[in-house]
This record gives C-alpha cells, sequence and structure tokens, in this order.
C-alpha cells in the first residue's frame, strides 16, 4: 500500500512535492486552490508545467487532489448551487490539467432525500462532461455531522447510480468510525464492507483516508486524531487495515500537524500497519 500526506501548496503547488519528497511519501494529496475562499487564482501554465514534470521526477502516485470546503453540490439555494457547480467544474479541470489520478468530493449537506442525491449527481454529471480525460471523482463517505450526506454506503452508491458517469470512493477512516462502524472490531470493520460490497461495490474502493478519530464511536463528529491515539487506537486501525475484503489501495493521512515531527511519527505508524498487512498476505 502506498502511503502519503495531504500536503500545503502554499506559495506554490510545487511546494507539496518537495515537502512530499522530504518526508518520504509515495503518494500525494492537495489542494489546489485556497479550500476556504471563492477567490480563484489563475495558475500559470508554465507553474502547470513545472509540477507535472517534478511530479513525474519524484515518482508520487497517485497524485489525488480534494475539492475544497465552501462548494455544496446537494445546495437548495440555487445561487449556491450554480457556484458549487462552477467550481467543481473549474477544480476538475485544473486537477486533469495537473494529470492528477482522482479528485475527492464530499457529496454535500442537505435534507437525507431524494432530491438532494439528484442535485449532487446531476453536478457531478455536468462537470465530468465538460473536462475531457478527467481524473476519476472519489465521493467521499462523511460523519455524517448536521445533514451531511454520505456517510451510508447505500447514500454513495444511489449517487453513483444516479449521475451515470464513472465514480469511485474514498473511504475514511475517521469518518466511518464517526458514523457509527467500529472499526476497531472484526464485525465492525466486516458490516462497514459488506455494505460497500452490497452496495457500490468494493472495486470502487481506489483510496484510503488514514486517520484516527478524535471523536467517539458514533457520534457524527469530523475529528481526526493521530494515529494510533485515538478512540479507534492502534489495535483496531490494525484490525481493519489487515481485513482480507479491504482493497489494497493508497492510503493518503490527513492526520493534525502542529509540529514538523508529527507528521514523521503518523507515518511511522502507517508504514507499521502496511507492515503488519504484508506479513499477513
Amino acid at each position: 500500500m502506498r502511503l502519503g500526506f495531504h500536503l500545503s501548496i502554499a506559495g506554490a503547488l510545487s511546494r507539496s512535492l518537495a515537502e512530499a519528497r522530504l518526508l518520504g511519501c509515495q503518494a500525494l494529496q492537495i489542494f489546489v486552490q485556497n479550500p476556504r475562499s471563492w477567490k480563484w487564482r489563475p495558475v500559470p501554465p508554465q507553474e502547470i508545467r513545472q509540477f507535472r514534470a517534478a511530479r513525474r521526477q519524484s515518482g508520487l502516485d497517485p497524485l489525488v487532489v480534494h475539492l475544497s470546503y465552501l462548494p455544496n453540490l446537494a445546495a437548495l439555494d440555487p445561487r449556491l448551487y450554480r457556484r458549487s457547480q462552477e467550481r467543481l467544474f473549474l477544480e476538475l479541470a485544473l486537477a486533469a490539467d495537473l494529470e492528477a489520478d482522482y479528485l475527492v468530493i464530499h457529496p454535500g449537506h442537505g435534507p437525507l432525500k431524494e432530491a438532494s442525491f439528484q442535485r449532487v449527481a446531476r453536478a457531478l454529471a455536468g462537470a465530468v462532461a465538460r473536462v475531457g480525460s478527467p481524473p476519476l471523482v472519489l465521493l467521499e463517505n462523511t460523519a455524517g455531522q448536521g445533514q451531511e450526506l454520505g456517510w451510508q454506503p447505500v447514500q454513495l452508491a444511489r449517487i453513483m447510480a444516479l449521475s451515470g458517469v464513472p465514480l469511485g470512493i474514498c473511504l475514511d477512516t475517521a469518518h466511518a468510525y464517526a458514523a457509527g462502524y467500529d472499526l476497531g472490531t472484526a464485525p465492525g470493520g466486516t458490516r462497514l464492507l459488506w455494505e460497500i460490497a452490497r452496495g457500490p461495490g468494493l472495486d470502487r474502493v481506489k483510496m484510503l483516508h488514514l486517520n484516527d478519530s478524535k471523536a467517539p464511536l458514533g457520534s457524527r463528529r469530523d475529528r481526526h486524531w493521530h494515529l494510533g491515539r485515538g478512540t479507534i487506537g492502534l489495535a483496531g486501525l490494525r484490525q481493519f487495515f489487515s481485513h482480507p475484503w479491504l482493497p489494497g489501495a493508497a492510503a493518503i493521512l490527513e492526520t493534525p500537524r502542529r509540529r514538523r515531527g508529527d507528521d514523521f511519527l503518523n507515518l511511522l505508524v502507517a508504514r507499521h500497519l502496511a507492515r503488519a498487512v504484508a506479513l499477513l498476505s
């Protein structure tokens, strides 16, 4: 399993590549814009070419882009919905220019009704149709905080079916735990993977967001924490990581970073988990 981090692009896109090499990453996830602003920064063609060349030289694979936080693809407000559709298109197009492998999105916030799933699916289908040869869009399971959609595999499956375009899944361990799937036990992990298998399909899981949770099981709160130091715990993460049904995808860490050493420590734990899985294979 290839391991990496979500890293900052502040200053320039290529900054994330240099930091990934320093940490010893094999994979990388980035935002391509300020995730908390609607303002769009045009990226010069030269910067894009330099990023692609440096990424190929680094051997980082996969390259994952995460959609910024403000778009809500399930928005009831027509203005916000149109704005979200356009932002999705722009980021998907830029991800394609950067030769990213995946674009990860949260489904959005709205009532747990068919109309919400239809809005998300329509936005996805429209963006994919407008971008030639786009990266594969991955729906990320959520913690179910507030009116978050996508905290159960059946919800992701419904969006996929309605969209009519190829989509995959990014499986976040902290989100699944907070949504009520006890990954710290064999039955809990099996329940989650069984629901994915009978809904979207295990082959749709292309990557993991490997995070511990600071929030309790079933709390529906999105709180990432350091690997092995949260409520899932090291034994729980090892239990899930070694589940025979879990696809051998890449894993991106989104753990907190208060000091540079935090990333090194979390990556060491992730490597320990990966080695444990390799020994069982």
